[in-house]
């Protein structure tokens, strides 16, 4: 788990800039907290911006919105990730320009990528390459040449041997993760209309138990509507669905949309619970929250000044099968990285990092399924498989949190009894044992720490 204070996102900003040779884009970071930009930090695969920008600024914008606080338009889930990353890639270069050679053309990429998956595999070579280089034993560390598709990422020169390391990172969702919201987002939203063409401000509930690209829009309303008149659980084959009606709230002041507390407070929604998504409809009024006059735009805002009408939609699947591919992880990225490996021996080390979708939870089942292909197939020879699980949420208090599960799997090229580098994300006094293969250590909220 992870807290920090303001004044270490100021010195990750200012670090990251001075050690890149870059500066914030202090108007676009202006405009984007003004409301001029909204769509702006948006990660790609669910929505395209108007606005292409290199990654880092992105990051830069994030976390100084951050600071910014209150502001006219403030994506609290967004910044999340920016604050948490920005800190995390200031303490790694502090030690990669330092300790590791050859990293100058992994800062080149760095500061060329405008996306976000193909910046953050950036990243996380960077910061692996820290981790490394911080063990006693190690002599030093450095980046190889990525002329050969076939070299890893990293030589360690350790006193006795040399250790040859390979990053890989899945995209921070699947195609079928974004198609499945895309799809259910597009059939709700004959339910929304529904329910603002008759003014009435609902909560629906919707367990799919098929897939729902099979699943009628209008099977989806009518069983709604049914469920709101009769105030009553409806339960078919396809779905099971449940409508409550929403009172009209008065607010005794701005408040912040979309959040963790709106979402909680209003709609009983985490992030980390059993529904997997959430979508929405609203007529509401919302705040200048702040002075932004003189501007020759109309600034989007992220403040609730008053709702008239608000229906929210959360939505799980039932079906194991569909949940399966949900969270399977595709096992060609992790074998394209032991086939790099390959060649340099048997004293070797993949890094796999993947993101947790709070909602589905571990993939202990996931990783075993892996672990059984790779022991039958007997034709890889590594010494360790390290998959660096993490976790990003932000509190119903708004608290930013980042959690690090590490999974290793030992291979018979191993020389040593345990991997010399588990978890990379948090630091030695952040770090507790590992949990349960597949699950790691069940920890409270931060809320509750």
């Amino acid at each position: 788990m992870k807290d920090f204070v303001s004044k270490d996102v100021e010195n990750a900003i200012r670090g990251v800039t001075e050690k890149l040779g870059i500066s914030l884009d202090e108007k676009l970071q202006k405009e984007y907290q003004n409301g001029k930009h909204p769509g702006l930090l948006m990660y790609e695969k669910l929505e395209k911006p108007a606005l292409e920008i290199p990654c880092i600024q992105k990051y830069l914008i994030g976390a100084t919105t951050y600071l910014k606080q209150p502001c006219q338009f403030y994506d609290i889930y967004r910044s999340c990730r920016h604050v948490i990353f920005i800190q995390i890639l200031n303490n790694a270069l502090n030690i990669v320009i330092d300790r590791v050679n050859n990293y100058e053309p992994r800062i080149e990429r760095l500061l060329e990528e405008s996306l976000y998956d193909g910046f953050e595999s950036v990243l996380y070579e960077i910061v692996v390459a820290s981790v490394y280089a911080k063990i006693a034993d190690v002599k030093y560390v450095v980046f190889l040449d990525e002329k050969d598709a076939k070299t890893p990422e990293l030589e360690i020169i350790l006193n006795n041997d040399n250790l040859f390391v390979e990053c890989k990172k899945f995209n921070r969702n699947s195609d079928i993760v974004n198609q499945i919201r895309d799809t259910v987002r597009d059939k709700a939203k004959l339910t929304l209309d529904t329910f603002a063409a008759m003014n009435q401000s609902a909560l629906i509930e919707v367990a799919f138990h098929i897939d729902p690209k099979v699943v009628s829009e209008f099977a989806i309303r009518d069983a709604c509507v049914e469920s709101f008149r009769n105030r009553s659980l409806i339960f078919e084959k396809e779905i099971t669905v449940s409508v409550k009606p929403l009172n009209r709230q008065k607010f005794d002041e701005y408040l912040l949309y979309p959040s963790p507390k709106y979402y909680w407070e209003r709609y009983g929604y985490k992030t980390n619970d059993e529904w997997f998504g959430i979508t929405s409809a609203m007529k509401a009024r919302f705040a200048h929250h702040i002075d932004v006059e003189g501007v020759d735009y109309e600034p989007a805002s992220t403040w609730l000044d008053d709702v008239d009408f608000e229906c929210a939609l959360k939505w799980k699947l039932t079906d194991e099968d569909i949940i399966w591919k949900y969270k399977r992880l595709g096992y060609s990225l992790i074998f394209d990285g032991l086939n790099q490996l390959q060649a340099k021996g048997q004293n070797s080390v993949l890094h796999v990092w993947f993101e947790r979708d709070n909602s589905l939870g571990h993939r202990q089942n996931e990783l075993l399924d892996f672990f059984y292909r790779l022991w039958s197939s007997q034709r890889d020879i590594f010494g360790w498989i390290v998959f660096n699980e993490t976790i990003l949420n932000v509190s119903v208090d708004g608290r930013f949190d980042l959690i690090e599960h590490a999974h290793p799997i030992r291979g018979p090229g191993a020389t040593t009894e345990d991997p010399f580098v588990t978890g990379v994300f948090s630091d030695d006094k952040q770090r507790i044992k590992d949990g349960e293969f597949g699950i790691g250590n069940i920890l409270p909220d931060i809320d509750e720490c």
